[in-house]
């Protein structure tokens, strides 16, 4: 077995919050609380759960795009966190991200040209002749024509937007890629586009994927292995074909049961949960599920469940499977 490309230890990332006219911090939000996880070379590792979970801020605070309030993040060994400098600018080069919204994350006043070799001048990789001819290069590796070079991002669609974005992400020959609910954005027609693309450069450029997404369907075609969160901390990890075959936590139960099934004959049992998601700024003793959990027991009001794995490599963070001693 290859070492991890990504190790996730214990990650943490809290906002405060302030109140009153000083702005004292009265309070935290705790959006990611705790997350312990590896991802392997060459394999998509898919975060899932509800919006509001922490999905997104674990990818935005792996490539500190936010700052962690605690924990450790290694890629191939090299202390994401700790890194500062030129340190930080190598691993800059490494791992890139693709946002949600291609709407938002291209400044309209700049060409998708001068976009691109922007990143290519920062990093010393290309200017000039150089830079526009690997702009063009990516642009075509991602299904647009070199004369796009010279467009404004609104003179695109949808789909093209978020094409430009995967083209910027690749630029620098990442090898690590977070992908951000890349095609919740996107016209239902233009999804299946944008996943077979991430999937054909996964293939030629042996890129690892962290994809965030709260599609379980789109998540059962790219993933290898799935990770379920749920009020900022993992409950369940497990392989693709093991999760979706036999999920072992209630709340990974009541995602995978309001999939919606396209043979009519198949009648399926949706799990309806009760009540809301508490707040992250306060949530609840013991296990962040069992305000809401079909199958709560007293132990599951005050102690906290650790994320174990059975004996096929199943995890998940439940009293049920792992009882308390």
């Amino acid at each position: 077995m290859s070492d991890p490309v990504l190790q996730v230890r214990d990650l943490k990332k809290h906002f405060p919050v302030r109140t009153g006219v000083l702005s004292r911090v009265t309070n935290h939000v705790k959006a990611v609380d705790g997350l312990t996880f590896d991802i392997m070379p060459g394999e998509t590792f898919a975060l899932v759960g509800e919006s509001g979970c922490g999905k997104s801020t674990t990818g935005r605070t792996i490539l500190r795009l936010t700052g962690a309030t605690g924990g450790q993040v290694l890629y191939n060994g090299e202390d994401v966190l700790g890194a500062a400098g030129e340190r930080m600018r190598k691993l800059r080069k490494e791992m890139q991200i693709v946002f949600q919204d291609p709407y938002s994350a291209l400044n309209p006043r700049m060409t998708v040209g001068a976009a691109i070799g922007e990143i290519l001048r920062v990093h010393g990789i290309a200017t000039g002749t150089g830079a526009r001819e690997r702009v063009e290069e990516v642009l075509v590796r991602c299904g647009l024509e070199p004369y796009h070079f010279d467009r404004y991002p609104h003179e695109f669609s949808g789909g093209q937007r978020q094409r430009v974005v995967i083209a910027r992400a690749l630029a620098l020959d990442p090898r690590f890629i977070v992908a951000d609910e890349p095609i919740s954005a996107l016209d239902v027609s233009i999804q299946s586009q944008i996943i077979n693309l991430l999937e054909d450069l996964q293939d030629s450029f042996n890129l690892t994927y962290l994809f965030i997404s709260h599609d379980l369907g789109v998540v059962r075609h790219m993933a290898d292995r799935v990770g379920v969160m749920y009020l900022g901390k993992l409950v369940e990890v497990a392989d693709k074909r093991e999760f979706y075959r036999e999920p072992l936590h209630p709340y990974s139960q009541a995602l995978l049961s309001a999939i919606p099934v396209s043979d009519p004959a198949v009648k399926k049992k949706r799990i309806i949960l009760k009540g809301d998601v508490p707040s992250p700024a306060n949530p609840p003793a013991g296990c962040p599920f069992h305000t809401r959990c079909p199958k709560v027991m007293d132990v599951c009001r005050s102690v906290v469940p650790e994320l174990k794995s059975t004996p096929s490599g199943h995890q998940v963070a439940c009293h049920l499977i792992h009882p308390p001693r």
